[in-house]
């Protein structure tokens, strides 16, 4: 009985500090992929209703020849020169004209045009802000591909996240197991559930 007392007490601390850890990224993934399962609940473009791309305002844009040629560098002088300086993508093909530039931000995200001939920018943003729109931005901000220390900072979290969800799987797994009495039930949902996955898996892939 004792040598397994430490891996209980492991399992155990695990489980419990991990979930309290992340239990505001979790409430904002939970409620988030909620909202995304009954999206026409709180956003239906039929009726007019949710969140749109609302005009935020539209200005000449000098060129001189410190502008760079590099379709990102030149995305980061536009946000610059509009004090909209943070994570952004490129969209679609950077040559086009316009160039397409998005903005992240959890709040709403803006829209920047780049009109080449004659330059100038004409920006929107997608709005009005919400708990709505703010939860969803905030389920699909990722990566590390973006510059800054709050961006990296929550790429980390995802990572924590994702790694969490796996020590809680094995850890509860590990605790079902250590206690006889509720194995049988318990086996029972985890081959039920198991069985569930797989025919819902099978049958979206037809």
């Amino acid at each position: 009985m004792n040598r397994w007392a430490w891996w209980d007490r492991l399992m155990r601390a695990l489980h419990l500090y991990t979930s309290l850890l992340l239990v505001p990224w979790m409430i904002v993934y939970a409620v988030s992929a909620f909202c995304l399962n009954h999206s026409t609940w709180f956003s239906d473009p039929a009726r007019g209703t949710g969140p749109k791309w609302e005009p935020v305002s539209e200005v000449e844009f000098p060129l001189d020849d410190q502008f760079p040629e590099d379709p990102k560098q030149q995305a980061r002088a536009i946000l610059k020169h509009l004090d909209l300086e943070g994570a952004y993508r490129i969209g679609g093909d950077p040559a086009a004209n316009p160039m397409m530039i998005y903005r992240s931000c959890a709040a709403g995200q803006y829209q920047v045009a780049w009109h080449r001939q004659p330059s100038r920018l004409v920006v929107q943003r997608y709005g009005p802000t919400s708990l709505y729109l703010v939860f969803n931005n905030l389920h699909y901000q990722h990566g590390y591909d973006q510059q800054g220390v709050v961006y990296r900072t929550w790429a980390v979290i995802v990572d924590v996240v994702t790694f969490s969800t796996v020590i809680w799987i094995i850890s509860g797994i590990y605790l079902w197991a250590r206690r006889p009495r509720k194995r049988r039930l318990g086996g029972a949902c985890l081959v039920a559930g198991a069985l569930l996955f797989a025919w819902l898996v099978v049958a979206l892939c037809q």
